[in-house]
């Protein structure tokens, strides 16, 4: 016997659209809604830079808005999508880096837009899950970034000589903080936010600060209207470990999260996609290579 015979067209029709609908619900429950902390600078970059290309169709780390944190991001929402995740996202803005990784530490969000130095991960072991780092100890360099109207400080070729100025950072950057209190310098500013540091130097309240160098011709990088450039010749390193991505590990899809992104760091560190992506944005410059590094 024909069963669907005896059942009214009507019913039929009402069977398949509820089953429509009850589709479409299973298949939004298996999409993830991650929320991403990040820093203002860094949401302002990333919305930028995905105005003119989509994130899949990013394949130069090469561009206008390319830094390193916002670097970071796109490769990790890359990553995420490599490792098989089916996602989407939205950014909450923080004032400063610590106030982003706190969030995820209370699992307010899954998971920063930039990585994180490995001494600042150990102690929240029980609130964080890591993949191996992204940033290798040592790689981290930073250009001296002054003024180029100041002409005194530009010449400078030995710590002794940096030592007579003044350095602002941004006080949450907890390594270059760090970095700055052991040079023993004429002075020292710790605004909150990035761009206070360009106003600083702008109003000569500071010389110099410490900057990743930039993928442009002259490796300037500006905010605010303030352009700077770094002292050609010189550089720092910041020693604080490697740097990796991290995940709130209270988030109710932490260990599918976290998978995901160790899956893709791997085939992204295989493939030399890491490497690539920090050269052609100017993290890692080769013609800063044979730079001096005064500490």
């Amino acid at each position: 016997m024909n069963l669907t015979a005896l059942i009214p067209a009507r019913s039929i029709r009402h069977l398949l659209f509820l089953a429509a609908i009850l589709a479409t619900a299973l298949s939004a429950q298996a999409k993830i809604h991650l929320k991403i902390s990040a820093t203002t600078q860094i949401a302002e970059s990333f919305a930028k830079w995905t105005a003119e290309a989509p994130l899949n169709q990013i394949t130069s780390y090469k561009n206008a808005s390319a830094n390193r944190p916002t670097v970071d991001l796109i490769l990790e929402l890359q990553a995420l999508k490599a490792g098989g995740l089916d996602f989407d996202y939205e950014i909450v803005t923080a004032p400063n880096n610590a106030r982003a990784r706190l969030e995820v530490v209370q699992a307010s969000a899954d998971i920063t837009a930039e990585t994180t130095w490995d001494y600042l991960i150990d102690p929240e072991e029980n609130n964080l899950l890591r993949t191996t780092p992204i940033i290798l100890d040592g790689e981290f360099e930073k250009g001296i970034y002054v003024l180029p109207t100041n002409e005194k400080i530009l010449k400078i070729k030995t710590l002794e000589e940096l030592q007579q100025f003044t350095g602002v950072i941004v006080g949450s950057w907890e390594v270059d903080v760090r970095t700055l209190k052991a040079m023993q310098l004429k002075g020292l500013e710790f605004p909150a936010k990035s761009e206070n540091v360009y106003a600083m130097l702008a109003k000569e309240r500071a010389d110099f600060t410490l900057l990743e160098l930039s993928s442009q011709p002259d490796l300037s990088s500006e905010s605010g209207g303030v352009r700077l450039i770094p002292i050609p010749g010189v550089k720092i390193a910041l020693k604080g470990g490697g740097r990796s991505w991290i995940v709130a590990k209270n988030s109710p899809n932490a260990t599918v999260i976290h998978a995901a992104l160790v899956k893709g760091v791997k085939q992204f560190r295989d493939e030399g996609r890491l490497t690539r992506a920090f050269k052609e944005c100017g993290f890692i410059n080769p013609r800063a290579t044979d730079w001096k590094r005064l500490f």
